[in-house]
């Protein structure tokens, strides 16, 4: 394959991780909704800055990098609300199918994969710390773009933090202060959610 075509196909390949919808509206526009390639880039200046401005013992390379690949399973295997109703198994062996596609479909890209991989496994302080942030990251978004979010979709704070924190609540990693401050923030803004009983079900 040219080189040229090598790049086109990766390049697709992007442009369909940037077609991953989610349930919150664009940053840069409310009337459109954010996307996986969007929320990818945010997580990883999210975590390098964060690195710095804590002087974190984290190797910030191998941070960016599962911050920018943590999302790619959803290209084939799609993005599921936090407050959508679902099987963790079943999204689980939707993104394993997914991954298999993606490395048939780039066998080479094999550091790309093994990043991932290790990234999925939740082993060492780099992907916890990564997956600590990319929880956090939607709510910051949520915040600078919807004012309503929680309340059109009927979300109450007590909703919001069982679902929110029953992944990241006992997350062994340095950063788990960030989370308590910005539940703390939130808690403080309860009129942002939805005041009434949810229609979710745990």
């Amino acid at each position: 394959m040219s080189s040229a075509k090598t790049l086109l196909k990766f390049e697709l390949l992007l442009k369909k991780y940037n077609s991953i919808y989610r349930d919150l509206s664009s940053l840069h526009n409310a009337k459109n909704l954010d996307n996986d390639v969007e929320h990818s880039y945010r997580v990883a200046m999210l975590c390098w800055m964060l690195i710095d401005e804590y002087k974190f013992k984290l190797d910030a390379n191998k941070v960016i990098r599962y911050a920018l690949v943590h999302d790619l399973p959803e290209v084939y295997a799609g993005d599921i609300s936090m407050y959508a109703n679902y099987s963790q198994k079943s999204k689980e062996k939707k993104e394993a199918q997914s991954i298999k596609k993606l490395v048939k479909e780039f066998p080479k890209q094999k550091s790309l994969w093994k990043d991932l991989h290790e990234y999925e496994k939740k082993k060492d302080d780099e992907s916890k710390f990564v997956y600590l942030i990319e929880k956090l990251e939607p709510i910051l978004a949520v915040l600078l773009s919807e004012k309503d979010h929680w309340v059109k979709r009927k979300v109450t704070w007590e909703d919001f933090l069982e679902r929110k924190q029953r992944k990241i609540k006992n997350l062994d990693t340095i950063a788990q202060f960030l989370n308590q401050d910005l539940m703390g923030y939130l808690k403080k803004n309860k009129k942002k959610f939805h005041k009434s009983k949810s229609r979710l079900v745990p």
